[in-house]
Parts: C-alpha cells; structure tokens; sequence
C-alpha cells in the first residue's frame, strides 16, 4: 500500500489552520465577551463596587439610566484607549477585595470632552428653557405654591451684551480650587479671558494664606462639576414627596398628607440597611401612621396610594452604612439644598480691584415667579416699567447684589414697583422665592473688601 505524504502532509496543515482558526475564533470571541462583560453595569456593580448598591438604585431611575457606568467613568473612547485605561481602575477591585470606606464621590471621571459632550455639545446654540415646580405647605390642605423659573440654559445667545448662560463656564477657560473631594469648598477661581487675561477671585472670608492656596491643585472647570449627579441622583424626599402629589400619586384631598409624608421621612432617616431588610421596617412605619377606625372605600384607596409612593421614596432614600442620607451627597447643579452655584457666585469672591464674581440671578435665569394657591400672593417677575426703558447700568455692577440695598430709591419704582418687603409677596421686593429665605453659603453682610 501506497502513501502519499505530500497529500497527507497537505491534508494534515489544512486541518491544523481550519482548527487554528476556530481556536482563534473562540478565544476571540470568549475576549469579546469578556470585554463586554467588564464594561457592563452588572460587573461595576457587583464585582468593583457592591460597597456602595445605592448608586445603582438611583442610576436606574435617573436621565441617564442608559448610560453604563464606563461611559462617565471610562468615557467614550475608542476600544485600544479604553483597553489601556482599563488597568488604571483596578485599585477599584482590589479595594473589593481587601476592603475600604464607602467613598462619597469619585475619582475616576474622564474630562467632559471625553464622555458628556459626544452628546451634550456646549458650544451649540441652546434656547432658554422653562422649569415648572410645584412645592406643598405642611397645612391641613397642603397648600400648593408653584414656581415658574426661565432658565438660559446655553451660550448661544447674546444677552447683557456679552455671552452668558449657564454654558457659559464651559466655553470660557475656568480654573478653580477645591479644598474637599466633594467639591463643596471653593476658596479660589480664576478665569482667562479671550484676551489672555488672567482675573483671579479669592474667597475673602477663607482662613487660607495665598501661599497655602498655591499648593492646592488647581483644575479647569468641566462638566460634570456641577451635573455631579446627573448618573445617579440622591433626591430629596420631600421634593419627591411634591413630584408625587402633584402628578396626583399622592391624593390632596387626604388631610395632612404633605405633612404626614415629611413625619415618616424623619422616622425613616433613623433606619439603616439594605433594601430588603428595610422594607418591611418602612412597610411598618406607613401602617402606623394610618388614620385608626372605618375608612370609606374612597378614602381606603387614596391611603393605598398613599402608602405605596411612601414606599418606594422612602426605600429609594435609604443607605445600607450608618451616617449616610441623600445630604452626603451634594448636588452642585442648582442652589436650594446645597450651595451648588454659591460655592463661588457667594458674592465673598472678589478680585484685587474688590469686584465679585457676579451674584445676579438673571444671569443664569429670570427672577422666578411665584403663585400661591387661589391667586394669594402671586408674584411678578419683574412690574413692566416705560416702553423702551432697559436695564439700568448699575444693575451690571460686580457687587450690585451686595450693595443694591444701599442704592434703594424712589427711582426703583418705576420699574419694580411699590417697594415692600416681606415674604408673602403682592411686590417685587417681598418675593417669597428670593427674599425672606436663606440660601445656603451666601452672606451679604461680610465687608466687601479683596483680600490682600
């Protein structure tokens, strides 16, 4: 019998490629699912970050529920560059592994330009948006005030002569100081004009030396440093509280039932652990604080409807860690629970010529107007003066919130009218949605003097 090697040997390297390559093609897609899998939601979760399970919770019910966490984290970038900053997050595993303190905030975001802004293109012209807010009084009736807010939202739009808007610190060159990892401290900016020109404000109340200062690191201001918490929002329950009872979650017509809502958030902030092991602790707090006695079938269900949104706000603002409420975690992009925007526009950062970084609530939206229910005490904006009549120059002043309660006359009126103060409103300067408040970090009444 004859063999022929030549044939064998041929046949033998074909079957040795054909199976070459369906190794090759295995490994290669084992690795694709690998990659794919490391990049998911469930692996950043559970395998790098089940220390801290409640971000994933608020993720999942926030704008950018489908967004996954590398995105913001690793930003989007192109597969070899993801590859390459993949091994820089593994102190996060080994953090799993040997154990570490719940962190509050992260250390990994990439700059904006790499993640938010493959959507969110600042320099594009944006238009003024409209926010509506309803907010309900702890009364018997739980009295509804709403706000109606003009927010200018983008850079596009020339107003006060020059560019503003929100958007505004992305398109300009911003640097700023941060003495906490949350940001919340900001004791120094400085801003490069398009000229080059360098403007530096120093908070004049802040105990730091300029030399100190100069060993903190400075950064340029992106994105996510006031929409910090746009990937997974800790609420205010009691905002969500108003959400549900405007939305008609929560029945009005139930006595009290703004005020029983704030009752049982107080309860529940003392109780601490997981989710499953703090529903029934919640489901219990609900069941006592129902009214006792017959109920009609109408109000049965409204306490049904009742206890089920209190339930799920109430699970939704727990922390498995003792010490932890959506209060540890800032939310920099407004100003009402936190100082947000006052971590610099306070009105206390001022420049070597003594001018502050400006305070004027136009600049970013219009004085808020604000109704109270049955018409009692809605506000105007702004009372129309002589057609044809703009701002005056004064109101463009760096330090005009801080002395305009020095310049008060009788010429205000022609404008804002009557001038009465106050919190009930009926006049300009008795709006309830901007005097008569505190804000958080603001303070009119320091010396406005730059500091040397």
């Amino acid at each position: 019998m004859k063999i022929n090697l030549k044939r064998a040997t041929m046949a033998g390297m074909a079957t040795t490629v054909v199976v070459g390559l369906i190794a090759l093609g295995v490994v290669g897609a084992a690795g694709i699912v690998g990659w794919e899998y490391s990049n998911s939601d469930a692996f950043c979760a559970t395998m790098c970050h089940s220390v801290h399970p409640e971000e994933t919770r608020a993720h999942s019910v926030s704008s950018h529920a489908r967004v996954n966490c590398v995105e913001c984290h690793m930003g989007r970038l192109s597969t070899l560059h993801l590859m390459a900053l993949k091994p820089t997050h593994a102190k996060e595993l080994w953090g799993m592994i040997v154990g570490y303190e719940r962190p509050l905030t992260s250390s990994t975001l990439r700059p904006s330009r790499d993640h938010c802004e493959s959507c969110h293109w600042p320099s594009a012209e944006h238009h003024d948006s409209i926010a509506l807010k309803k907010r309900y009084a702890t009364d018997e009736a739980s009295s509804e005030t709403s706000y109606r807010l003009t927010l200018h939202t983008g850079v596009g739009v020339v107003r006060e002569k020059q560019t503003q808007g929100i958007h505004w610190h992305i398109e300009n060159d911003v640097s700023f100081i941060a003495l906490d990892p949350q940001r919340r401290e900001i004791p120094w900016v400085q801003v490069k004009g398009a000229d080059g020109k360098l403007t530096t404000y120093v908070d004049v109340t802040s105990e730091l030396s300029q030399a100190e200062l100069q060993r903190h690191e400075k950064r340029r201001m992106e994105c996510f440093d006031c929409h910090n918490a746009v990937g997974h929002p800790f609420r205010n329950p009691e905002d969500q509280v108003d959400d549900a009872i405007a939305e008609g979650k929560i029945d009005r017509a139930l006595p009290s039932a703004k005020a029983r809502a704030v009752a049982l958030i107080e309860k529940a902030s003392s109780l601490v652990g997981f989710e499953k092991d703090i529903t029934p602790k919640i489901e219990a707090l609900i069941a006592e604080s129902a009214p006792k006695g017959d109920l009609s079938d109408e109000a049965r269900e409204m306490e049904k409807k009742f206890a089920a949104q209190m339930k799920r706000i109430l699970v939704g603002a727990s922390f498995s860690h003792e010490g932890l409420s959506w209060k540890s975690f800032p939310n920099h992009a407004g100003h009402k629970d936190f100082p947000g925007c006052f971590r610099c526009h306070d009105g206390k950062h001022l420049n070597t010529e003594g001018e502050s970084i400006r305070l004027q609530c136009t600049l970013c939206h219009d004085l808020p107007q604000v109704t109270r229910e049955l018409g009692a005490g809605s506000v105007p904006s702004l009372v129309a003066g002589k057609e044809g009549l703009g701002q005056p120059s004064s109101h463009g002043r760096p330090n005009f919130m801080h002395d305009h309660r020095k310049d008060l006359s009788k010429r205000c009126e022609s404008c804002h009218g009557t001038t009465e103060y106050g919190t009930e409103g009926g006049g300009f300067c008795s709006n309830p949605a901007c005097h008569g408040r505190k804000w958080p970090e603001v303070n009119l009444s320091f010396p406005a003097q730059a500091k040397k």
